[in-house]
């Protein structure tokens, strides 16, 4: 199928010369550069979902960050250790 489009030339003189490059057509190095540029764009869109799982922290620790969970984790082993 036949179409114009608009790039800058810039970009047609680097499809140009990755065509010379390669010893390839100028239409399959722009058809191969678009196609890799739908997939990249469409792989980003993809929504990854992460399962969670219990892993049984104790309910005055919920909805604390991973930050708070250390320090705290921290403090209590420094408390053990002082007590010994």
């Amino acid at each position: 199928m036949r179409t114009t489009i608009n790039i800058s030339d810039v970009l047609l003189e680097e499809l140009r010369s990755e065509a010379a490059e390669r010893k390839r057509p100028f239409r399959e190095i722009v058809e191969e550069t678009l196609q890799r540029g739908l997939a990249a764009s469409r792989a980003k869109q993809r929504n990854v979902r992460i399962p969670a799982y219990p892993v049984g922290i104790k309910a005055p620790y919920l909805g604390m960050s991973m930050n708070q969970l250390y320090d705290q984790v921290e403090s209590e082993q420094t408390l053990k250790v002082a007590e010994e």
